[in-house]
């Protein structure tokens, strides 16, 4: 009987410590997964979403629009389809000649009244040249009565033949003047003409000129290549049917080959001072996740630029793929790490398994059926891992998120 009580005792002492255990033990469940410290070669990168482009693109552009004084936006009216295989000399587009036809017709007019303004100052030349001779005739024909005049006054007294004699004096230097005039007039006569007549021929080229822009309204591919859209940068998005071409962004579409390929990216003014030409590059197609890329910095720029939607100051920066696949489009986008630095032998933990409070950082971590609230002091990170300084050693097991049952615990100091 007393051996019998024994057992009974002991048994619900034990059910009694597995109660308290599970009721007010630290216990090391917690949800979603583990990671363990590692000892491991740091990568430090620097990320950056880009966009692929051919290393060498022809663009095929619209007719010359500044350089016949057009400035206002030209409508596309049709264009193929992106994506498709052009040969050199296919149809690629037709623009809107409402533009080019107000032009035409204001030049014509122009025209018309160069071409009044002409026959106008050639009549007025006329009249004026006759008159200037006609003047001539009648000043040598006065001329000739005043030698008459001088003969007959040879029996006259000297005053007579004194006056006869300037008479005959002045008559010559009126005639010297009126030719001297009259040949003035012809050159001011000669200038207004050639001055009409280059005034009508400018209007004449300036007509051409614009018949010729006009029959470029329908463009043609310059060469064989796959046609890919061109960004419209004032209203967004891609030029296509509707969209408008400017005299100073004359671009449609653009045929790139495809060999060779970059990835243009924008990188803040905070990092840039880190991105080297010939750093290596790791990257990732948002299209096909599963394919991974590499390349090289081939260019960076020193000006920086403000990009649409943004005040900070961004460069360019120019990544040359190493290696080039048949599934590759431009524009299509990319994800880009630049490899700045490798360092051997640090701490790392991933960034998900970081949490804060009050300025300080922490983890949870496994030690044995506890899970203990642990300050950490962290380093350089990427956007996967960051290093640990002080707090972890290698082989530590830490949470991956946040257990609901140590959230409360007190943060453990670094010792």
């Amino acid at each position: 009987m007393l051996k019998k009580k024994w057992w009974l005792i002991a048994t619900l002492l034990f059910v009694c410590a597995l109660i308290g255990f599970f009721m007010f033990g630290k216990k090391a469940e917690g949800p979603g997964a583990r990671a363990t410290v590692k000892k491991d070669m740091f990568r430090d990168i620097v990320a950056s979403p880009g966009e692929l482009m051919a290393e060498n693109t022809v663009y095929i552009q619209g007719p010359p629009l500044q350089a016949n004084q057009i400035y206002e936006d030209v409508k596309i009216q049709d264009m193929v389809a992106e994506g498709i295989t052009v040969k050199e000399g296919d149809y690629i587009a037709t623009l809107d000649p409402a533009v080019v036809n107000k032009k035409i017709s204001d030049v014509s007019m122009e025209l018309d009244r160069a071409n009044t303004t002409l026959s106008q100052t050639a009549l007025d030349t006329t009249l004026q040249l006759r008159e200037s001779r006609d003047a001539i005739t009648n000043q040598v024909f006065g001329l000739e009565q005043k030698q008459i005049a001088l003969q007959l006054s040879k029996f006259e007294p000297p005053a007579t033949i004194r006056q006869a004699e300037l008479d005959l004096d002045k008559a010559r230097r009126d005639l010297q003047q009126l030719e001297e005039k009259h040949k003035i007039k012809e050159r001011q006569s000669i200038a207004k003409m050639e001055q009409a007549q280059r005034d009508v021929a400018r209007h004449q080229k300036n007509l051409a000129n614009l018949e010729e822009l006009k029959s470029k309204f329908t463009i043609k591919a310059p060469k064989n290549g796959l046609l890919v859209y061109v960004n419209d940068w004032s209203q967004g998005g891609k030029k296509k049917s509707g969209s408008s071409i400017r005299s100073w962004d004359p671009n449609l579409a653009m045929l790139p080959d495809l060999s060779s390929m970059l990835s243009k990216t924008y990188i803040n003014e905070v990092d840039i001072s880190k991105i080297k030409k010939g750093q290596k590059v790791t990257m990732g197609l948002d299209a096909f996740p599963e394919v991974k890329l590499s390349g090289i910095v081939s260019s960076v720029a020193n000006i920086g630029e403000n990009r649409p939607g943004s005040n900070a100051k961004v460069f360019e920066v120019m990544i040359k793929l190493e290696k080039v696949d048949s599934i590759l489009k431009p524009g299509m986008t990319t994800s880009n790490n630049i490899l700045i630095n490798e360092v051997p032998g640090k701490l790392t933990i991933p960034l998900e398994s970081v949490f804060s409070e009050k300025s300080k950082s922490y983890v949870y971590l496994r030690k044995g059926n506890v899970i203990e609230k642990r300050e950490v002091a962290l380093g350089k990170s990427n956007d996967e891992v960051v290093i640990v300084e002080k707090g972890l050693a290698a082989g530590d097991e830490i949470f991956m998120s946040e257990p609901a049952s140590a959230k409360e615990n007190a943060i453990v100091p670094i010792k």
